[in-house]
C-alpha cells in the first residue's frame, strides 16, 4: 500500500513534551474530522450515503454532540436513523427477510455452534455500532504518520534516530501500529534495529513513568505531605495515557 509522507506535523509532535506524539496527532486530527462532518461537507451526496450507511460509533457520536452544530448533526444523524430503519425491517427476528425459512435457518458460528436469528440480529447491530467514519479516518491518519515516523527513521533525516531517543516514547496501542508500519515497509536487517531502538526508548520510558507514579501514590502518605511533588503530580493521567492511548485534560 502506498502512504503519503507528512514530515511536517510528525517532526512538530516528537518536539512536544509528551508521553506519545501520536496522541497528541491523533487528538488534532479527531478534531478536524469532527468539524469536518458538522460542516458543508456533510451536505455532498457521496459523503452523505458514507455518513446514512456507516454513521459514528457511540463515542464519537457523543463529541458531535458537544460540537453544538445542531442543525448538521440533525440532518445527518435524520437520514442515518432512516437508513437503520430500513435495515431493520428486513433483519428484524420474524419479520422481513428473516421471515424467509432459508433465512430463518439457524446458521452454523464457530466451533459449529448454531446462531439464532435473534443472534444474527444482534451481531449485525453491533457490528453497525461499532462501525465509525470518524474512527476509519483516524487510523488512516495515523497510518500515515507511522509511515513517515518509519521514513524519517530508514533516512536518518535532520538526526531523527538521535531525536526519537530523547522523547518519551509512544502509549502502547500507538507502539503497536508503528511496529505493524515497520514490519510492513522496513526490510528485514533494518526491523531488527528498529524494533530495538523502540524497545530500549520504550523500556526506559516506563521505567521513568513506573517512578513517578510510584512516588505520586507515597506522596499521600502523611510523612512525604510536605516533600515536593518533582514531575510525579500528574503521573497518573499520564501512566493512563500510556496503557490505553486516551489523553484526558487535566
Amino acid at each position: 500500500m502506498k502512504y503519503k509522507l507528512e514530515t511536517i506535523p510528525v517532526w512538530d509532535a516528537f518536539k512536544e513534551d509528551c508521553e506519545c506524539p501520536f496522541c497528541k496527532l491523533q487528538a488534532k486530527a479527531e478534531n478536524r474530522y469532527l468539524k469536518y462532518y458538522l460542516g458543508n461537507s456533510a451536505m455532498n451526496p457521496e459523503t452523505r450515503v458514507e455518513l446514512n450507511k456507516t454513521g459514528f460509533c457511540p463515542e464519537h457520536f457523543s463529541k458531535l454532540l458537544t460540537e453544538r452544530s445542531p442543525q448538521h448533526l440533525g440532518l445527518i444523524t435524520h437520514t442515518h436513523l432512516q437508513d437503520w430503519m430500513a435495515d431493520r425491517e428486513k433483519r428484524f427476528p420474524g419479520g422481513g427477510r428473516e421471515a424467509d425459512p432459508a433465512a430463518a435457518e439457524p446458521k452454523k458460528g464457530l466451533f459449529g455452534k448454531k446462531r439464532s436469528a435473534v443472534q444474527r440480529y444482534k451481531n449485525h447491530c453491533d457490528e453497525r455500532n461499532d462501525a465509525c467514519l470518524i474512527c476509519d479516518r483516524i487510523a488512516r491518519t495515523i497510518q500515515r504518520y507511522s509511515f513517515t515516523t518509519c521514513y524519517l527513521w530508514k533516512r536518518d533525516e535532520e538526526g531523527f534516530r538521535e531525536f526519537m531517543k530523547g522523547t518519551k516514547g509512544f502509549c502502547i496501542p500507538h507502539e503497536t501500529s508503528l511496529l505493524l508500519m515497520a514490519e510492513e515497509i522496513l526490510k528485514s536487517k533494518e526491523q531488527i534495529l528498529f524494533f530495538q531502538d523502540v524497545k530500549d526508548l520504550q523500556m526506559q520510558n516506563f521505567q521513568r513513568l513506573e517512578e513517578e507514579i510510584n512516588w505520586f501514590t507515597q506522596k499521600f502518605k502523611a510523612e512525604n505531605n510536605s516533600k515536593p511533588w518533582g514531575t510525579s503530580e500528574d503521573a497518573h493521567y499520564r501512566a493512563i495515557q500510556k496503557l490505553s492511548g486516551r489523553m484526558t485534560a487535566h
